[in-house]
């Protein structure tokens, strides 16, 4: 790993992810024209939009590089990531969503932790609430053991939790060190859009002895938006990091607490009618195990971090919708109770 680096917001490039974002895209484009130090430059990837964001970029922005799908890619947004890496002249590329608008210092915060930690691979924002920037909506991630995400500080006031840089794993606005996502082939492409498919980059660079680092003074504000349940990605992507990214000794230990929350999980999505999702998650799954095992083999290859250093238990994270009624909150309550008695007697040995 190269310790002797210096970054300056010049060398970022900033990629703005765009789907039919025409009414959230000039919030964002005015906090990037207000943001504290100019960046290397601004591009738009935009997939396949249907309503007037391309022209409205060109015509409001037009120093806005703008990089058109041409179609849509259906769901798999980590094709539209890598077009980013692909399009991006400068050495980090700062991976925005288009619902979010930066705060002034946001860019400088994550510059200034790629410089002060040497071997960050990627650095993530804290997201507040578009209605109460008081309160979290997004603040880094750990793994849980059965492939499940505890959301660190959702809806805690901002004022009340720690500010310091900390490893997590990601959420869709992040800076990431474009050389070294090389190292781990960027984003994969199989991970359709849900549970994983921006923070699976995160967990490679990880195991491959680099840092992600959630940033707490790197703030966006995030607008909300309803949207779908996603049952398939937290299926069929699940299923595929187990796979790839977990040593065979882990998913053995881990069976018993796999198994209960597989159960779970079943019984979770046949009382919300999503089985038929499970069941299309497990084909994928089957169908694509060649190319599972052939990404396996890859990361296997190079990790040099074992799996207790960067996964953890803890209360899994669902919307409160999810579980609301009694009989799904004892079940949770009881789950997330086992898995986390479970994870002790295990951690030592994964």
């Amino acid at each position: 790993m190269n310790s002797q680096r210096h970054f300056e917001c010049r060398d970022v490039s900033i990629a703005v992810m765009n789907y039919n974002g025409e009414d959230k895209l000039p919030g964002l484009f005015e906090s990037i024209a207000n943001l504290n130090e100019p960046v290397g430059e601004v591009l738009m990837v935009d997939d396949g939009s249907t309503d007037t964001s391309v022209e409205l970029v060109r015509k409001g922005w037009g120093n806005t590089q703008v990089v058109e799908l041409g179609v849509n890619s259906g769901g798999i947004l980590n094709k539209v990531r890598n077009t980013a890496f692909s399009k991006a002249s400068q050495s980090l590329v700062f991976i925005v969503d288009n619902d979010v608008e930066l705060k002034p210092d946001c860019v400088q915060q994550l510059v200034n932790v790629f410089n002060e930690y040497p071997d960050a691979a990627a650095c993530l924002t804290r997201a507040v609430h578009w209605d109460d920037e008081s309160s979290i909506y997004q603040d880094g991630q750990i793994l849980h053991y059965v492939g499940a995400s505890p959301n660190t500080n959702r809806d805690a006031n901002i004022n009340e939790v720690d500010d310091q840089p900390r490893v997590s794993i990601g959420w869709g606005v992040q800076m990431i060190d474009k050389q070294r996502a090389a190292e781990v082939s960027y984003f994969n492409e199989a991970y359709i859009l849900g549970w994983g498919d921006d923070g699976e980059i995160n967990h490679k660079l990880n195991l491959y002895g680099y840092k992600c680092y959630q940033v707490p003074k790197a703030v966006v504000v995030h607008k909300r938006f309803e949207s779908s349940k996603r049952y398939l990605a937290a299926v069929q992507n699940r299923l595929r990091f187990i796979a790839e990214m977990y040593r065979l000794r882990t998913i053995l230990l881990a069976t018993p607490a796999l198994l209960a929350y597989e159960c779970s999980l079943v019984a979770f999505l046949i009382m919300k009618g999503g089985m038929s999702d499970y069941l299309t998650g497990w084909k994928v799954f089957f169908r694509d195990f060649g190319d599972i095992r052939r990404v396996r083999n890859q990361i296997q290859s190079y990790r040099k971090i074992p799996d207790n250093q960067v996964m953890d238990a803890g209360d899994i994270f669902v919307y409160s919708d999810y579980v609301n009624n009694k009989i799904l909150m004892t079940g949770y309550k009881a789950l997330n109770k086992f898995l986390n008695i479970y994870w002790r007697l295990i951690r030592k040995f994964v």
